[in-house]
């Protein structure tokens, strides 16, 4: 499957960008990147079992055909050859990426709870009403963008694209670079609208109403995740601990059900949680930022409960998945001496969400028969999850979704048989895009994105943050 980020048409632009894009992709651009292979991968592999140091992943038809310790024989394979780190591709179960195009928000103060801060003058002039103009106008350049982002930190599934608010219709670019798994993964069938997770809000009766059409999901059925943001405020915060008894109510405890932020659940609180068979998404820094305090890990660790990591939204939290993992090890460092390995934190950033999502026997590990998602990240491959926990964004080599190169070194990318690239600057250092992974061009989308928040008095948000 490759994915192309179809973008928005407005008023009289419409037939000349269509005509652009038909150009760049039918007579000006290479002919499209078949992802059926074989493509051979060399590095340290990062197996379920273990790590075999040099060894080799083939990739077929969008899968992962082979893993072994010696070159495989391959009739007319792209091979790569490396001394990276070879990662399955990470699970994102909490994000709302759309808002990954506006800068770093700094709170003012910490809050008792989100209600608190979503009320703020302050958020509504630097990130919502913006927020909601951008949407209305230049939906599937954000998302285009902010999928780019997540791609560049070794993202290939996400949870948290939402619909255009001036529509009901729902934009075949949700199918774009990253799987998203509440749109378009391409596990459950092909194009828009087949998934089987979805984001409940919150359980005041605002979000819920924002959040009806999951509901009204959960209520038709078949649904594998139920994503709910609950008690996100600090823990003495009267409002933020009282939602626990409020999901109870709403009968939205359930083994489907995977709680996010819970900065205000106690401890016999996470034993009801391990008890109806849920889970729990940590998401530390955006914590910190708006509550100055995160969720008990320690209490959850006591109670066995499921754990995934992700960074909730980039302007209080963290840029991708990968910038999350690294101020986790911070926050474990200080706070949570020993609860969590870097191994651990790797896990709940892969195999732990894929199996919350119910997608674990088609993505979140290596191993051959699932599908073909993976990073490479340079780092001293005798240990693979130190360099993990301590990358930087440019460690980041070469992102493959379903058997497609997608974003990397040009010489990676090259070596796979992907040409014509479009170069970005990553942290100062070039990274090449596979010119068929956005139709009307990144830099293009850039341009458009920059100039819209030009006119709010808004910068447009780097691609990570370096150093």
């Amino acid at each position: 499957m490759i994915v192309l980020a179809r973008p928005s048409f407005h008023n009289g632009e419409k037939m000349q960008r269509l005509l652009r894009i038909l150009l760049a992709l039918f007579l000006l651009a290479p002919p499209a990147l078949a992802a059926d292979g074989p493509f051979l991968i060399n590095g340290a592999i990062v197996t379920p079992g273990r790590v075999i140091q040099n060894g080799w992943i083939t990739l077929q038809g969008g899968k992962i055909s082979a893993i072994s310790e010696t070159r495989p024989t391959a009739a007319g394979a792209r091979t790569l050859v490396t001394r990276d780190i070879v990662f399955p591709g990470f699970i994102d179960l909490h994000n709302h990426p759309l808002y990954g195009v506006f800068p770093r928000w700094h709170p003012p103060k910490v809050y008792p709870n989100r209600y608190e801060w979503r009320a703020d003058a302050g958020y509504w002039q630097a990130i919502q009403t913006p927020e909601g103009k951008l949407v209305a106008t230049r939906f599937c350049d954000m998302d285009a963008y902010v999928e780019m982002k997540a791609l560049m930190g070794g993202t290939t599934s996400l949870l948290g694209i939402y619909r255009p608010a001036d529509t009901d219709a729902v934009p075949p670019c949700v199918a774009g670079l990253v799987r998203n798994l509440d749109w378009a993964t391409g596990f459950h069938g092909d194009g828009v609208g087949h998934e089987r997770a979805g984001n409940v809000l919150g359980v005041r009766p605002n979000d819920l109403k924002l959040s009806e059409e999951t509901l009204a999901q959960i209520k038709r059925g078949p649904i594998d995740l139920i994503a709910v943001h609950l008690g996100e405020g600090q823990r003495n915060d009267p409002d933020s601990r009282a939602e626990f008894a409020r999901l109870k109510d709403l009968k939205l405890l359930t083994p489907n059900t995977a709680i996010i932020h819970g900065v205000a659940l106690s401890e016999a609180d996470f034993g009801e949680i391990k008890a109806a068979g849920a889970s729990f998404i940590w998401s530390p820094r955006s914590n910190f930022e708006l509550y100055g305090e995160t969720a008990d890990i320690a209490a959850a660790a006591r109670q066995r409960v499921t754990m995934a990591l992700a960074p909730d939204w980039s302007p209080t939290g963290s840029t991708n998945m990968l910038a999350e993992i690294v101020y986790a090890k911070g926050v474990i460092d200080r706070q949570f001496k020993g609860l969590v390995s870097p191994q651990q934190l790797f896990e709940m950033a892969t195999s732990i969400p894929a199996r919350i999502a119910r997608i674990d026997d088609k993505a979140g590990s290596l191993k051959p028969g699932l599908a073909a998602d993976l990073f490479l990240l340079r780092g001293d491959a005798s240990k693979p999850f130190d360099a993990l926990v301590t990358a930087r964004p440019e460690d980041v080599t070469l992102t493959v979704i379903d058997g497609v190169p997608l974003f990397g070194t040009s010489d990676h990318m090259s070596a796979l048989g992907v040409t014509a690239l479009e170069t970005v600057n990553l942290c100062g250092q070039a990274r090449a895009i596979n010119p068929h992974a956005i139709a009307d061009g990144f830099a293009d989308i850039t341009a458009r994105l920059t100039g819209a928040l030009r006119s709010e008095n808004l910068t447009l948000a780097g691609l990570a943050e370096c150093n």
